[in-house]
């Protein structure tokens, strides 16, 4: 049996269902971000739009190098 995976809308990097809060409010029961993004956001501070720009930027550096 495959695992299931949920793309983060803040990463944008896929994760097992399992690394995301649940969220009675939502279609699938899951929170649209990561447990790892939810987190970071909150000890940092940042707004969710903030922190969609950094991991775009990173994620065009990962693939403007390869």
């Amino acid at each position: 049996m495959a695992t299931k995976t949920k793309l983060c809308t803040v990463t944008g990097l896929e994760y097992p269902v399992t690394e995301f809060y649940e969220n009675k409010n939502s279609r699938d029961g899951l929170h649209p971000y990561s447990k790892y993004a939810d987190d970071y956001r909150r000890t940092t501070e940042f707004s969710t739009q903030q922190l969609r720009r950094v991991f775009a930027k990173y994620r065009n550096l990962l693939t403007t190098n390869k």
